[in-house]
């Protein structure tokens, strides 16, 4: 062996024995993170009975991850465990009367370090460690987002929901072998239509409309007048359904422009065969809105307008007879200066006795 080879032949060997040193020596693992799993059982048992169901105590339940984490009634739109620290409202209501010996001290820095490590969902995951979080960056909700829902209705996507997760749709072929332990869709998206329930990917639970849920999707709600279009009220007792301004569309499935990305107006034909909505000025013009009235002209996103009879068209329009709308129309106070209930309004025709 030359001497080059045999130097070279040292220093291998000393590398590799420091390498092995290395292996040897105690090396701190940083804390994991508290997740709601440590907690879980201190709000049971502490907190349960009166922050449950429909008549729970200041509005606020603790029954899952998802109610423990939202918004609070007062302040309004306070996340419960924001900020991280001991300002939170979780953790801000122990020091109150009626809170005050409600925990024990362990229990309390339970609860603490929870919040304070940013009130994890869960510890390990093949997903990352905030995909349940829908407060999170990672958030399993925004990837959809990113991917146009395609892992939820494709199921012959590499990432598709349903290899995994029952709930969602699954290969056609094949037999699926869900892994132990993977979550069902439904246990969280529990609303009828599962994982394609409306308020999936607009809309707040059974409301289907935007916005989304205010608390978890921060920033301008953006639901514009979509409320008062859709919510019963005197001029419109039903409200109106998604078809009215979407017309056409099978809501049940992704697929065509529902679910592309883009905001789609087709007017059904009860608004008039000029039905036109303006993308630019978000002004709509529809038999609603042309009639004569004091606000022929309506933005999109403008501020909700107190209607009266001469809203849409004068009391009485032009060229009518003069005489009391209730003579030929249901739907009147007695005054004949207000719509009731029961008035079959807005929706496009001329209802008359």
């Amino acid at each position: 062996m030359t001497a080059r080879a045999h130097r070279r032949w040292l220093t291998r060997l000393a590398s590799a024995a420091l390498l092995l040193l290395a292996c040897n020596e105690a090396r701190e693992l940083p804390e994991p993170p508290a997740v709601f799993a440590d907690v879980a059982p201190i709000l049971q048992e502490s907190c349960l009975e009166c922050h449950s169901g429909p008549f729970a105590a200041a509005n606020y339940r603790v029954e899952d991850y998802f109610t423990t984490i939202r918004c609070i009634p007062d302040p309004e739109g306070q996340p419960a465990v924001l900020p991280p620290d001991s300002s939170a409202p979780i953790l801000a209501v122990l020091e109150q009367p009626g809170h005050a010996d409600l925990l024990d001290a362990e229990d309390s820095q339970a609860l603490t370090t929870w919040v304070n490590d940013g009130a994890f969902p869960n510890a390990r995951s093949t997903h990352p460690g905030q995909w349940n979080d829908p407060r999170a960056a990672d958030w399993h909700g925004a990837y959809l987002h990113e991917t146009d829902w395609q892992p939820i209705i494709d199921p012959e996507r590499g990432d598709a929901c349903g290899l995994c997760h029952m709930g969602s749709p699954a290969p056609v072929e094949g037999i699926i072998n869900y892994p132990p332990g993977a979550t069902d869709c439904t246990d969280c998206h529990s609303l009828p239509g599962g994982v394609m329930a409306c308020g999936t990917c607009h809309g707040d639970g059974l409301r289907a409309y935007p916005p989304r849920d205010q608390c978890y999707f921060r920033g301008p709600p953006a639901g514009y007048a979509h409320e008062p279009h859709s919510e019963p009220s005197a001029n419109n007792p039903s409200g109106l359904g998604c078809q009215a301004c979407h017309f056409g569309e099978d809501f049940t499935m992704l697929g065509g422009t529902h679910g592309n990305g883009d905001v789609d107006v087709v007017f059904q034909p009860a608004w008039g065969s000029d039905a036109t909505y303006d993308f630019d000025t978000k002004g709509c013009t529809t038999t609603c809105h042309v009639r004569g009235g004091t606000t022929p002209d309506v933005d999109w996103d403008q501020e909700a307008l107190e209607l009266d009879c001469n809203a849409c068209h004068l009391n009485p329009p032009i060229g009518h007879a003069q005489i009391a709308c209730n003579s030929c129309h249901r739907g009147i106070n007695p005054a004949g200066t207000r719509l009731t209930i029961e008035a079959p309004h807005i929706n496009g025709r001329v209802d008359a006795f």
